[in-house]
C-alpha cells in the first residue's frame, strides 16, 4: 500500500537496541559516534555508568557495528571521514540486559558459556572442556575460575588464528547482581571471569562495560589496572541522553507538532519538556540531556506522560529505602554529597548510604558544583522522575494500587473532592495497617513509618491537587486545594488531635486562604505509637 504524501512516518528508536537495524529501517538516529572515535583512540578500557533505559545498550551495539568494520552504516555520521582503516575485529559481546538472574546463580554461568560458545562458533576454534574435568566442582569460586580459563583460552587462540585482538562489550554487567537471589555467589562467579580482563589483556584490542554502578568486591573494579570510569567525566557527559542543541537539531519539526497539538508555541513546548523530561547532568562542566526513552515517546504520543515509571524502577532502590533509616523527605529539598565519594563509590548489599545509589539510578543529579568544597548538590532531575520515585516506592511500601492494601490515588482525590475527610482519614489508617511496622525497641523506625505514610501520600496527590511545600517551618504538615476546598492537615504523634488543630488557629495557617473563596477545612490528626495507628482526629470548617 501506498503511502500518501502529507503522511510522515516519525521513527523513533524506541526498544530498538540494534543499530544495524536503526540505520537500515529509517529510524531517528542521534549521532554520538564522536565519542566513539575519541574512546578508541586514546584509551582501552572504560566503564560507563548511566541509569537504565538511557541508550547504553545502542552505544554498545553502535561499538560492535563499528569494530565489525561495517563502514556503510556509518555514511553521514561523524565518525565516516574521521576513521580510515575499518577493521574487523573478533566481538565478544556479554548482553546481560535479558536473562532471570533471581532464579539462581545458574542463569548467569548458563549466559557466560553460551556468549563463549558463540564466540567460539564465529571464529572457529574449539575449547575442550574435558581439560577442566578433574578440578570441576560447584563452588563458586572455582566456577568463576573455570569460565575465566576458558575465555583466557578463547582470547589466546583467536589472537593466534588471525593475528588480531578481540574486542569484549559487556552491556548492564551488573543486572545479574542487582537483581540475584544469592548475590555473594554471583560475585564470586564475576571476581573469577573477569580476572581475565587484566591477565589477558595482550589479547584485547577494547573492552567496554556498561551498568548503572559499580560494586564492591568484584575483581573488575579492585587492584591495578581497572577500566577507565566514564560516568562522571565532562568530556563524556552527553555520551547517552540528548542535549539541548540535539534536540532541537534532530527533532524540531516533532517540536512544532507536539506544539500545534498543545496550542502553544513551539518555545513553550521546549519549556515543558524541559520540565518533564530534562535536566541530567553528569558532571560539573557537561551539558545536560534528556532522558532519551521518555523524550521519545512523549514525542511520538504527543502526550504528557509518567513514561518512566512505566519502564520499571530498580528493586534493590526501593528494598534499599524500606530497609533503611533514610528520611525521604530531605529530597524535597537538595541535598550535599562529596565529589570524590560519588566518583569512587562501589555498592554492595551492607551500604547504608542510599543517595550515591539514587543518583546512579538516575534519581538524582548533580544541580550544583560547590568548587571550594568539592561538593555537589543532588536533586531530582525533573517533574517525571520525582513522581516515578514517589509512586514506586509507594508500590514498595504498600503495593500497587490494585493490590488489596495497596495506594490508590484516585480514592483519596474522590473523598478530597467530596469534602469527606472521614473516608481520607480511613484510607490513611488503612495504610498504616499493611505496614510491616518495625518492633516497639525501633521507635526512630516507626516514627520514619509513620512520617513516610504521609509525605508520599500527599507528594503524590500534589501531582493532581495544588499542593503546599511539606514539612517546612512556619506551615502546616499538608496543605492540599482543589477546584472547591482548602486542606489543612496538622499531624501529631502522641499528642491528642485538639493540639494539632490548636496550633493551626494559633499560627493562622489558614489566614492566607481566607480571600479564595475556597470552604477551609483544618483536620488536627493523633497517631500513636502504641497501636501504630491514628487514634484520633478532628476536622473544623475554617
Amino acid at each position: 500500500m501506498k503511502l500518501q504524501d502529507d503522511i510522515r512516518l516519525d521513527r523513533f528508536p524506541l526498544s530498538v537496541q540494534s543499530f544495524e537495524d536503526l540505520r537500515k529501517r529509517g529510524y531517528y538516529y542521534v549521532d554520538k559516534t564522536q565519542y566513539i572515535y575519541s574512546l578508541v583512540n586514546v584509551g582501552k578500557s572504560y566503564f560507563l555508568a548511566r541509569p537504565r533505559r538511557f541508550g547504553k545498550s545502542l552505544f554498545c551495539n553502535t561499538l560492535r557495528a563499528y569494530f565489525e568494520g561495517k563502514k556503510d552504516l556509518f555514511e553521514g555520521l561523524k565518525i565516516y571521514e574521521l576513521e580510515k582503516d575499518w577493521i574487523h575485529y573478533p566481538i565478544l559481546y556479554f548482553d546481560f540486559v535479558s536473562g532471570n538472574y533471581a532464579a539462581g546463580s545458574l542463569t548467569l554461568v548458563d549466559k557466560i558459556k553460551v556468549t563463549l560458545r558463540k564466540y567460539e562458533e564465529e571464529n572457529s576454534i574449539q575449547f575442550d572442556e574435558s581439560i577442566l574435568s578433574s578440578a570441576r566442582n560447584s563452588e563458586p569460586n572455582n566456577v568463576g575460575r573455570e569460565l575465566s580459563f576458558r575465555l583466557e583460552f578463547d582470547l589466546e587462540a583467536v589472537f593466534k588464528k588471525t593475528g588480531l585482538q578481540t574486542v569484549i562489550l559487556v552491556d548492564e554487567y551488573d543486572n545479574p547482581l542487582i537483581k540475584s537471589a544469592d548475590l555473594a555467589t554471583d560475585k564470586e562467579i564475576y571476581r573469577g571471569f573477569f580476572s581475565v580482563l587484566k591477565s589477558a589483556d595482550k589479547y584485547i584490542r577494547f573492552a567496554f562495560l556498561t551498568g548503572v554502578t559499580k560494586f564492591a568486591k568484584t575483581s573488575i573494579f579492585s587492584g591495578t589496572n581497572q577500566p577507565q570510569d566514564i560516568s562522571i567525566d565532562g568530556n563524556f557527559s552527553g555520551i547517552c541522553g540528548i542535549t539541548h542543541q540535539e534536540l532541537t537539531d534532530y527533532f524540531s519539526s516533532n517540536i512544532q507538532a507536539f506544539a500545534i497539538k498543545e496550542g502553544v508555541s513551539a518555545d513553550e513546548m521546549l519549556s515543558l519538556l524541559t520540565k518533564w523530561y530534562d535536566c541530567y547532568l553528569f558532571h560539573e562542566d557537561g551539558v545536560k540531556v534528556f532522558n532519551p526513552v521518555s523524550l521519545f515517546n512523549a514525542l511520538q504520543n504527543k502526550d504528557f506522560q509518567n513514561y518512566w515509571y512505566s519502564t520499571g524502577t530498580p528493586t534493590i532502590l526501593m528494598q534499599r529505602i524500606k530497609n533503611s533509616y533514610f528520611d525521604i523527605k530531605t529530597l524535597k529539598s537538595d541535598v550535599e554529597y562529596s565529589k570524590d565519594r560519588l566518583k569512587d563509590y562501589k555498592d554492595d548489599e551492607f551500604r547504608t548510604d542510599i543517595v550515591p545509589l539514587l543518583y546512579y539510578t538516575g534519581y538524582l543529579t548533580i544541580k550544583e558544583y560547590v568548587k571550594e568544597e568539592r561538593l555537589y548538590i543532588l536533586g531530582f532531575p525533573d517533574y517525571e522522575v520525582e513522581m516515578s520515585f514517589f509512586n514506586s516506592l509507594a508500590d514498595e511500601f504498600y503495593g500497587p494500587p490494585e493490590s488489596p492494601n495497596g495506594f490508590d490515588y484516585s480514592k483519596f482525590l474522590a473523598d478530597f473532592r467530596r469534602g469527606d475527610v472521614e473516608s481520607v482519614i480511613e484510607r490513611l489508617k488503612a495504610l498504616y495497617c499493611s505496614i510491616p511496622y518495625a518492633t516497639d525497641k525501633n521507635a526512630k523506625l516507626l516514627e520514619r513509618d509513620f512520617q513516610n505514610v504521609i509525605y508520599l501520600v500527599f507528594s503524590i496527590l500534589g501531582e493532581f491537587i495544588v499542593s503546599e511545600p511539606h514539612f517546612s517551618k512556619g506551615r502546616a504538615d499538608s496543605i492540599l486545594i482543589n477546584k472547591n476546598y482548602v486542606y489543612i492537615f496538622e499531624f501529631k504523634i502522641d499528642q491528642d488531635a485538639q493540639t494539632a488543630i490548636n496550633q493551626i488557629n494559633v499560627k493562622n495557617y489558614a489566614g492566607r486562604f481566607k480571600m479564595d473563596g475556597k470552604k477551609i477545612i483544618k483536620v488536627g490528626v493523633s497517631f500513636s505509637s502504641k497501636e501504630k495507628n491514628i487514634t484520633e482526629w478532628i476536622a473544623e470548617e475554617g
